[in-house]
């Protein structure tokens, strides 16, 4: 591929050979070292291919060898170029696009962000423009480093950062920090008492003298874990008081309740919407089309589009908002729709409240009154019921 390609740059000549004596040509071009290929009996004639730069140079030895050579056909740059050599407008134009694409890679038009997991695109955008690194930045003016650590002292959630300028492109790579887990070192004495009224399940006692067992009904404020432990030595004493840690399982019962109306407003979008476009080229934002929207009831969807070729993001691109007018309008819903609504809803709250916990049963009740229809739920939920309540003691604890 590549031999073909340098080929077609420098130029070839498919050319014909006829005469009495075509074995003594090929023979004096063996022996001057001239290239050829593809060179086939065609009939009485020979075809071949031929280096223009070498097909030049063999009229004496077709002379020599009594054969008459003729040209079949031109292939190659040199002779593509030359159906265009009396257009200087191409020439000037080629010299202008080369000039405008080298001073135009000395620019940022794009700047890729990536590792950010917990922290917001928008929020490090904005910080790297504070920096002084965004679209249409002299890369020369920036001071790569110095963005590296303006960044990391504006944003203290990176751990670690790096800036590549790649052509027009700045890569930025970041690693966050790791979120430390939170490590309970208080060292005053607590007890643990019931956060409501429950029936105990499972007692994980680490730290303190558990107060109750398994299957015993406990209320509310009810000691669960003491802070009095038994000492084990004469040099502890007989009594010494901790930081009660645990966890007192129960099942409780607890009850919520949900209510939607059967007639609502809503807000019905139009079809019809007014857009707004910018069209973005190099620093320069041209209005493209401006509008603005009668009505106070509206939203906006903003689209950006840039134009990019062999993944590269050239400096040109449109920017639309388009807005959507809404209408007020009433919606009466059917006791049955409502019922699945409101059982959705509830199955939602349900996973908001009650995903970390488990539900034994639930028990639901519907009941329509002044234009809503109510559901009261009453779940029996098993779940750590212990409470931290600290207790004030002018000794030592260990």
């Amino acid at each position: 591929m590549l031999i073909k390609l340098i080929r077609w740059l420098r130029g070839y000549i498919i050319f014909s050979v006829s005469g009495s004596f075509p074995e003594r040509f090929i023979n004096l071009l063996n022996r001057s070292g001239i290239t050829y290929w593809d060179l086939l009996p065609d009939g009485k004639l020979y075809s071949g291919r031929m280096l223009l730069s070498d097909y030049m140079k063999i009229r004496k030895t077709a002379k020599k060898s009594s054969v008459r050579l003729r040209c079949k056909k031109r292939v190659g740059f040199p002779f593509y170029i030359r159906k265009y050599r009396n257009r200087k407008g191409i020439a000037v134009g080629c010299i202008l696009a080369v000039i405008v694409m080298a001073v135009l890679s000395q620019f940022v038009w794009d700047v890729q962000i990536k590792g950010a997991e917990r922290l917001s695109i928008s929020k490090l955008n904005s910080a790297l423009d504070e920096c002084g690194l965004k679209a249409g930045v002299l890369k020369s003016s920036v001071d790569f480093e110095s963005v590296e650590r303006e960044l990391v002292l504006k944003v203290p959630q990176i751990r670690w950062i790096s800036i590549n300028a790649l052509n027009s492109i700045a890569e930025i790579e970041i690693k966050e920090k790791s979120v430390k887990p939170k490590v309970k070192t208080e060292k005053y004495p607590c007890n643990l008492k019931a956060s409501c009224d429950g029936v105990i399940t499972k007692t994980l006692v680490y730290s303190g003298t558990c107060a109750v067992k398994r299957g015993s009904a406990v209320s509310e404020n009810q000691l669960l874990v003491s802070c009095v432990v038994e000492g084990t030595s004469e040099a502890e004493g007989n009594l010494r008081y901790v930081h009660s840690n645990g966890k007192i399982f129960a099942d409780v019962i607890e009850n919520k309740s949900i209510s939607i109306p059967l007639e609502n407003n809503i807000l019905i979008p139009s079809k019809n919407y007014i857009e707004k476009s910018t069209l973005d080229i190099l620093w320069f934002n041209i209005p493209w089309k401006l509008d603005s929207s009668p009505s106070e009831l509206k939203s906006n969807v903003f689209s950006n589009c840039k134009l990019v070729a062999n993944e590269i993001t050239l400096p040109l691109g449109v920017n639309t908002v388009r807005t959507y007018d809404f209408e007020k309008s009433q919606k009466k819903l059917s006791v049955k729709k409502a019922k699945i609504l409101i059982k959705k809803k509830a199955c939602l709250k349900e996973a908001f409240n009650y995903g970390n916990y488990k539900i034994k049963s639930k028990k639901y009740s519907l009941k329509e009154l002044n234009g809503k229809l109510k559901l009261n739920a009453e779940y029996v939920v098993n779940k750590n019921i212990a409470v931290e309540q600290r207790v004030k003691i002018n000794k030592k604890v260990e």
